[in-house]
C-alpha cells in the first residue's frame, strides 16, 4: 500500500507580464488573436484607429500592437502614423495584421515603422511566434538603453575609477 501524503499542488498560472494591444475593426479577428495570446498576455482591443488613441491616452502603454490596415475612418497606415509620431508611444512595437499582403504594402508598413507583418488568415504558431521575439527584442533594446544611461554616467561616478 502506497501513502502518498502530499497533495499534489497545482500552482496557479502567474499573471501575464506583458500587455499586446489589438486593433481591428472586426471582432472576429480580435477574437481569434486573443485566443491565441491570452495564456501568455494580458490582451486589450480596440475596434478603430480613434479609439485605440483614446486608449492609449487614458491607460498603461502595451508592450506591443497588433494592427490591421483597412479600418473606416482612420486606417491602420494613418495610425501607425500618429503612433510613431508621438513620444509617449513611438518605441511601442506594431506589427501589422492585415489581408492586404502584398509586397507594396508590406514595404510601406515597414516603411512606416511597423516592426513586423502578418499575413491573414494567420497561423497560430506564426503569430506566437512573432510576438514572442519582438517583445523579447523590445526587452533587450530597454535593458540596453539601461545600461547605456549607467555607462553614459561612469565617468562622473566615483567607483568608476
Amino acid at each position: 500500500m502506497i501513502n502518498n501524503s502530499r497533495q499534489s499542488e497545482i500552482e496557479p498560472s502567474p499573471e501575464p507580464e506583458y500587455n499586446v494591444l489589438i486593433i481591428d475593426d472586426e471582432a472576429p479577428n480580435i477574437r481569434i488573436l486573443s485566443r491565441i495570446l491570452r495564456n501568455d498576455y494580458h490582451i486589450s482591443s480596440a475596434v478603430s484607429g480613434i479609439q485605440a488613441l483614446r486608449y492609449l491616452s487614458n491607460n498603461p502603454l502595451p508592450n506591443l500592437i497588433l494592427l490591421d490596415v483597412m479600418m473606416p475612418a482612420m486606417d491602420g497606415f494613418e495610425l501607425c502614423q500618429e503612433l510613431k509620431k508621438n513620444p509617449n508611444t513611438r518605441d511601442i512595437p506594431v506589427i501589422f495584421v492585415t489581408a492586404m499582403n502584398d509586397p507594396k504594402n508590406e514595404t510601406l508598413a515597414l516603411k512606416m515603422g511597423a516592426v513586423d507583418f502578418i499575413s491573414k488568415p494567420v497561423s497560430p504558431a506564426v503569430v506566437l511566434a512573432r510576438v514572442n521575439t519582438h517583445i523579447a527584442l523590445q526587452e533587450a533594446r530597454k535593458s540596453l538603453a539601461g545600461q547605456n544611461t549607467l555607462l553614459g554616467a561612469c565617468p562622473r561616478m566615483p567607483f568608476c575609477t
